[in-house]
């Protein structure tokens, strides 16, 4: 009974340590993020709190781990609750709604890294993870179907209904021979490709304008993202 206490009253303390880190995290970025001051907001010594987190790494460890697999259990979610036709458009919208409820979440594993700061496989591994659900997305626009790049082929020979480009193509078998970020079974080098440009053109829009970059401009950055959706759906 002692022990089942302690523990509880451990995780309380771990979580609690955590809320105050993204309240730090908020104000001040990742470089304000301290374990003393922490403490000190939870009226503990930083000796005391040291307990329960070793180090600010270990801290920021868990904040990056719990980040990333909310992301991937919300993009897991609407792609489930989506047809297949929709499963890509509904996957972009919940990622870009997700990172506006919490920007700092989203720039903490999405924005500059954390100097000094390594992670840990663990995070690498759920990363593989969501970009798992990234590339079964993609297989459902921008190409041709299972012979475009799906799994286990180089499928080089159609991007969006049309033959790839030159440089299309040498991304292409560029990525066949990369090291594997992909959970599971690892897709032909088209696919690859294919989610890693939607990938990238997508997390532009996202992260622009969640830092202002956008503001000032004159126009609804949701109506760009919505456009850059279309392209990728066409293959564009």
């Amino acid at each position: 009974m002692a022990t089942a206490r302690r523990e509880r009253y451990r995780k309380q303390t771990r979580e609690e340590a955590k809320a105050v880190a993204l309240a730090q995290l908020s104000e001040s970025g990742t470089a304000g993020i301290s374990v003393n001051a922490i403490a000190k907001a939870m009226g503990m010594t930083g000796p005391a709190l040291y307990r329960y987190f070793a180090s600010r790494d270990e801290l920021l460890t868990e904040l990056i781990t719990d980040t990333y697999r909310d992301l991937a259990e919300t993009l897991a979610r609407a792609v489930a609750d989506a047809t297949p036709a929709d499963r890509f458009r509904a996957l972009a919208l919940a990622l870009r709604d997700w990172a506006k409820r919490q920007p700092d979440r989203y720039l903490l594993i999405y924005g500059t890294p954390v100097p000094g700061y390594h992670a840990p496989p663990e995070t690498t591994e759920i990363a593989a993870g969501l970009m798992r659900t990234i590339v079964d997305a993609c297989a459902t626009v921008g190409g041709d179907g299972a012979g475009a790049g799906g799994a286990g082929g180089s499928g080089a020979a159609m991007s969006g209904g049309q033959p790839l480009t030159e440089l299309e193509a040498a991304l292409a078998r560029h990525l066949e021979g990369a090291g594997p970020w992909v959970a599971g079974e690892e897709p032909g080098g088209e696919l690859k490709g294919r989610a890693l440009r939607t990938w990238t053109r997508l997390h532009g829009v996202i992260s622009l304008d969640v830092q202002g970059q956008f503001t000032g401009m004159g126009f609804d950055p949701s109506v760009l993202f919505e456009a850059e959706i279309d392209a990728l759906v066409r293959g564009g």
